[in-house]
């Protein structure tokens, strides 16, 4: 009876050691880090005197070989991804972490430019025109314009960062063609696109536009007050929301936390708007670790984070006005 337990226990360790040597095309979503951003950013004048925090979220990804995969499959936590389903996760790791950094560099500046402006500060901000980074299958841009592309007229009038893009399409009506100059391989063009109605939330109409995914070329900003931001850690643009939040609590005198722990996630854009973002269920489940009371969250995830809900309060939200006014009202 020695020896058989002594043999199946090596034919176990032999199993598992040969399990960990064999690849899978996939990788683990698992929760990762919950951190309180009074701690990793200071604002220039802001008071760090919050009785609540706001806490940022997130998702940690690992390549799993098979048995992780197996590990994967049955834990509930654990979202398996098959890297030749996902375009980032099929990069070389150096380039998806050289865009994920990019992304979250983009985050925290716009983030800053939302909470500075909400706080009643001017910033300064440019770029040298619209960077296209995909396009919808329902646009009229479609085969006209390429990801890559940078728009620099609208109707002869220059554009040099998104929002001048946006609200100039906005003076238009709905089904009236512009012409698009733009450049492409160090050459310009132009081409006459009719807007359309663009898909929002719950199947209902955003706006108008041409159909495109864009961001502003070598975004620049300068502001009025020093912000250290000390989040090197963290990849990608879904912690926008709460560190503008974050930002916003060190600058006005009413404590937006009310005294309360509030996790989060979401992409904020120029404008304020909240947009959807991965790895819902590894956030809220983070939060929870971390006793936090409310969970924000991008409306456009809101059905799926109330399947993970127990124990803790989801709020959706729509746009950065909407977050406070959420907050403001607990």
């Amino acid at each position: 009876m020695y020896y058989f337990k002594r043999y199946f226990l090596i034919i176990i360790i032999t199993v598992l050691f040969l399990l960990n040597l064999m690849p899978t095309p996939y990788f683990l979503i698992i929760p990762g880090q919950a951190i309180n951003l009074s701690k990793n950013i200071t604002v220039e004048n802001g008071e760090k005197d919050a009785k609540g925090q706001f806490l940022l979220t997130s998702t940690a990804i690992i390549k799993a070989n098979l048995l992780l995969y197996i590990y994967g499959f049955f834990d509930p936590n654990i979202d398996l991804k098959n890297k030749d389903d996902e375009i980032l996760l099929n990069m070389k790791q150096k380039d998806y972490i050289d865009i994920m950094e990019k992304l979250m560099q983009e985050s925290q500046m716009i983030s800053q430019v939302v909470a500075i402006r909400k706080a009643g500060y001017s910033t300064e901000i440019s770029g040298r025109g619209i960077l296209i980074n995909g396009i919808l299958d329902n646009s009229p841009a479609k085969n006209k314009l390429l990801p890559g592309d940078v728009i620099i007229k609208i109707d002869e009038q220059p554009v040099y960062i998104l929002e001048e893009f946006s609200e100039i399409i906005r003076s238009y009506n709905l089904s009236q063609i512009v012409k698009i100059t733009f450049l492409r391989d160090n050459s310009t063009y132009s081409t006459s696109i009719p807007l359309i109605e663009l898909p929002g939330t719950d199947d209902e109409t955003e706006g108008i536009g041409i159909g495109i995914y864009a961001d502003t070329k070598d975004l620049q900003c300068r502001f009025p007050l020093k912000i250290e931001i000390d989040l090197e850690k963290i990849k990608g643009p879904s912690a926008g929301l709460m560190i503008a939040l974050e930002m916003l609590n060190q600058l006005t005198e009413n404590d937006l936390s009310s005294g309360l722990l509030i996790a989060g996630t979401g992409n904020l854009s120029m404008d304020g708007r909240i947009t959807e973002v991965d790895g819902i269920k590894q956030k809220i489940i983070s939060a929870k670790k971390h006793k936090a009371d409310v969970f924000l969250v991008p409306q456009k995830n809101y059905p799926e984070a109330l399947k993970f809900s127990h124990g803790i309060r989801i709020i959706p939200v729509d746009d950065f006005d909407d977050a406070i006014m959420k907050l403001i009202k607990l």
